[in-house]
């Protein structure tokens, strides 16, 4: 492989959130502001393996292990740094660069940053001369704390940024970012005028695009950047890098409408607010959110639209709903938004609204099928399930898919086995099949198959009583399974274990508990064997 661009590993690494590739693979717990856990690399009882989100960075203060997340890929996983660097690549969708054209795009998509930067610091330095939009903030109730928190500024009315930039930044440059509109007969002229401006800002802190706000009478009244090598609506979210600055793993970010509400939120103590970019939710937006935090609300206003915002949010988040992840809608008082209801209730009040109001997304889903299919007579209620049924089926297998199926059913009157099952055809001769073999082993060989990363915690000598592992397992780190192994391993039934954590932690659990319970039996046949006077047989294999 051809070296990698330094600045592509540098793209990579800051990209990258350390708490989520480690957490795959090692179970965390939260701890203030860090996550710690029993280290990897090390045996023992007590975690002394951190994790810093701010820092990117982990620690053991037992054995001195430290690195950012390509050096832990590197130590846990077993890899070279070309291939870690591929790994994390891919996870976040990227290519690495390999051809003199890629490297050439980069330094470019560096340079727009630079260049959005520089009219995000003009932009700021405008609103403090300009009266006019100070008022409009102070009316809607911001403070200038708030205001530089978000990086606020404003527009001027005419075209002025690119006498502004100068030679900091070529024209192409400024068409390029979308701050400039270029005609055809190659006049330029300004894209934002006489409107507030709100930088939109990537998780890194990067300006990638802005959004304006016009003051007074105009259309239309909110304005974003056009689609650019740095700016996709559909894959932006507007307040995620302020949320970051308070806590990058929160216990739940609340998705709003507006960049307004997102701002009034986060200045009455409600930091962890963001909002889609003028565009339905996106799966990919979704996908980042979920990067950050395990449960997502979103708010929004209880009418019709605010409805029909909440019900395409659904549609489109219900193929990531994966097991540990949570997802809740809230819809506001009529004639409220996030904006006017946090002013009158203080962040109190609307922390409790959305602790009590905000509903699961398996309530939300039967409660939106009850109001577009009316009736509760028998075919209704079939009609219903049916159509909830088909939108679970896009779920990922896993715990919660089993768990809300069964909640649609109980809500529509079915008890006992889920209604796809019940209607389920079965011929009047099928033979019932006897229940598949159980053991500890194949339990364990069923996680190891099921993410083959757990292997390796399968190969130290200590992860056994005595050092020796079962035959099955032997034959599993010998690469010699049979047919009937993995048929009996995969009939083992372990709920939630297409979760890594879950399966993790369940490894965990099982490695120990044999550990312990063969522990105590040898314990007993030496006390059996020194009340008898002889020398204790060797355990059976």
């Amino acid at each position: 492989m051809s070296r990698i661009p330094e600045a592509f590993v540098e793209e990579v690494v800051s990209r990258s959130d350390i708490v989520e590739v480690i957490g795959a693979r090692v179970p965390l717990k939260k701890k203030g502001k860090e996550f710690a856990a029993c280290c990897p690399f090390h045996q023992e009882k007590t975690p002394s393996f951190y994790v810093t989100p701010d820092k990117q960075f982990y620690h053991c203060f037992g054995c001195g292990a430290h690195g950012n997340v390509v050096g832990f890929l590197m130590e846990f996983d077993h890899l070279d740094f070309p291939t870690a660097i591929e790994h994390l690549a891919g996870r976040l969708g990227l290519e690495i660069p390999r051809e003199q054209g890629d490297q050439e795009k980069l330094d470019r998509i560096g340079r727009l940053r630079q260049v959005t930067a520089m009219a995000s610091d003009w932009f700021r330095g405008n609103l403090k001369q300009s009266s006019e939009a100070i008022d409009f903030l102070k009316e809607r109730g911001l403070t200038g704390e708030t205001a530089a928190r978000f990086a606020l500024g404003f527009a001027p009315a005419g075209n002025h940024l690119e006498a502004a930039m100068g030679s900091r930044a070529r024209p192409e440059e400024l068409v390029a970012t979308g701050l400039l509109i270029q005609r055809d007969n190659g006049d330029r002229y300004d894209r934002f005028r006489d409107r507030v401006i709100f930088p939109i800002r990537d998780p890194r802190g990067h300006v990638i695009g802005f959004g304006g706000r016009v003051i007074g009478a105009g259309e239309p009244k909110y304005l974003n950047s056009p689609e650019t090598e740095l700016f996709h609506k559909g894959f932006g979210v507007y307040g995620l890098y302020e949320s970051r600055q308070v806590d990058q793993r929160p216990d739940q970010l609340i998705v709003v409408e507006g960049y307004m509400d997102v701002i009034l939120l986060a200045q009455n103590g409600i930091p962890h607010a963001v909002a889609t970019l003028g565009t339905a939710t996106t799966a990919e937006q979704l996908d980042l959110l979920y990067r950050q935090t395990e449960r997502i609300v979103f708010c929004f206003d209880g009418d019709a639209a605010g409805r029909r915002a909440a019900v395409k949010a659904l549609s489109v988040a219900l193929p990531l709903m994966q097991d540990g992840r949570d997802l809740r809608f809230a819809f506001l008082p009529e004639g409220e938004d996030p904006d006017s209801f946090v002013r009158t209730q203080g962040q109190s009040g609307f922390n409790r609204f959305i602790e009590q109001e905000a509903m699961g997304f398996d309530r939300f889903l039967t409660l939106h099928l009850d109001e577009a299919t009316p009736g509760d007579d028998t075919a209704a209620r079939a009609r219903k399930n049916k159509q909830a049924h088909q939108l679970i089926e896009r779920m990922p297998q896993g715990s919660l898919k089993r768990l809300t199926a069964r909640q649609v059913d109980r809500h529509h009157g079915l008890f006992g086995r889920p209604f796809r099952e019940e209607n389920r055809a079965t011929g009047p001769t099928a033979a019932k099949r006897p229940p598949p073999a159980r053991s500890e082993e194949h339990a364990i060989l069923r996680l190891a198959l099921t993410h083959p990363r757990l292997t390796d915690r399968l190969r130290p000598a200590e992860a056994w009583y005595e050092g020796k592992p079962p035959a099955v397992i032997q034959r599993l780190l010998d690469d010699g399974l049979t047919a009937e192994d993995r048929q009996i391993a995969e009939a083992q039934n372990l709920v939630g274990i297409e979760n890594a954590e879950i399966a993790a932690n369940m490894l965990g659990d099982i490695l120990e508990k044999r550990r312990q319970r063969e522990g105590l039996a040898e314990k007993k046949r030496q006390q059996r064997a020194n009340l008898a006077g002889t020398r204790p047989r060797p355990p059976h294999d």
